[in-house]
């Protein structure tokens, strides 16, 4: 997952190797690495050991661009063979430095792997690229046109179109969606992709467009044909990112992210105010006001719902239902735990 590029410090080197570390013997080849290397990520109050990820049959590795901790590596790996049986393909395997590393060709040559340069792709995802460069959205645009020229617009009826563009073309950039905030310039393109697909009669001759393309995209109730609008189907998948972030604390991505950015309650990190390295979470992070003020917390035994600060009642929060108390307290921060009593 892109999200794991934020824990790799600057002098790492990141190790993929594939179909290795599987069964009962994965437990035993990490708790060999953990002997050799620890690799922590503190950031704020927070200690985070992040060693390697696995995904399928594909292990990432994490470690400091040293030949020592290189060569027990190659060491661990090549017992994991003697005793399993199972092959590493060396060739297979990719070495990817972070920030700059000078001696890589060294590194490459003790595991036996390639040299590779980030940004890459990864599960489909570009790993290490910048969030908001149009460069990312380049595969989207052109699956979408190859599509079209599949299609051939003239032998289908606008229903026709209409139901292809709603079922294949809008659903070919939702997976980098569900990450990545599409920029402006890539809508523009992808809608006139849509747009051009949906009038077009022949394409030897210019056709009109009939209706706006924001009317287009509205529901059927209000005249429209219910197409996606990107922009919105954007940042309401960078919205579930806050809500998983709110309800669930036992995932890796969110204990990285909270240890990265230091957590302001239980239910979301503080502000990003930093200008480098932090552009993806930050344009998630920009949607939390918006996804609170339309959320209300469910109260428990009130040790997570801030009393004044979070939304429980159904009239809104305190802190603007009564803001000349709340000025005068010195304890603006309190849970509702903190300040109910059982005797009233």
């Amino acid at each position: 997952m892109a999200v794991s590029t934020l824990f790799v410090q600057s002098r790492n080197t990141m190790c993929s190797s594939e179909k290795c570390l599987r069964s009962a013997l994965i437990f035993e080849a990490q708790k060999g690495y953990r002997n050799f290397v620890s690799q922590d990520m503190r950031e704020g109050t927070e200690r985070l050991e992040v060693t390697h990820l696995q995904y399928a049959d594909d292990t990432l590795i994490f470690c400091d661009a040293e030949e020592e901790q290189l060569k027990y590596l190659r060491v661990i790996l090549v017992l994991f063979e003697g005793i399993s049986g199972l092959h590493i393909n060396w060739r297979k395997s990719m070495m990817y430095p972070i920030n700059e590393v000078n001696n890589m060709s060294c590194l490459a040559s003790i595991l036996g792997g390639e040299i590779g340069v980030l940004p890459t792709i990864y599960l489909g995802m570009p790993l290490g690229a910048k969030s908001k460069s149009i460069d990312i959205w380049n595969s989207v645009i052109e699956k979408c046109e190859k599509k079209l020229a599949k299609w051939k617009s003239q032998y289908l009826s606008k229903g026709g179109r209409l139901i292809l563009i709603n079922s294949v073309l809008d659903a070919l950039p939702t997976y980098m969606l569900s990450l990545f905030p599409i920029p402006p310039g890539v809508i523009k393109r992808l809608d006139r992709i849509r747009r051009n697909f949906l009038w077009q009669d022949n394409k030897e001759k210019k056709s009109f467009h009939l209706v706006k393309w924001e009317e287009v995209m509205t529901s059927k109730e209000n005249g429209g044909l219910e197409i996606n609008n990107l922009k919105l189907q954007s940042k309401a998948l960078s919205m579930k990112w806050l809500w998983k972030y709110a309800n669930n604390n036992q995932m890796l991505w969110r204990k990285v992210i909270g240890a990265k950015y230091e957590e302001e309650d239980n239910w979301i990190t503080k502000e990003v105010t930093t200008p480098y390295g932090v552009s993806l979470w930050r344009s998630i992070r920009s949607l939390w006001n918006e996804v609170k003020s339309n959320s209300k917390a469910k109260v428990m035994d009130g040790s997570k719902n801030r009393f004044w600060k979070d939304i429980w009642h159904e009239k809104g929060n305190m802190e603007d239902l009564f803001p000349d108390i709340y000025n005068l307290i010195m304890f603006q921060q309190s849970t509702i735990a903190d300040l109910w009593s059982p005797q009233g």
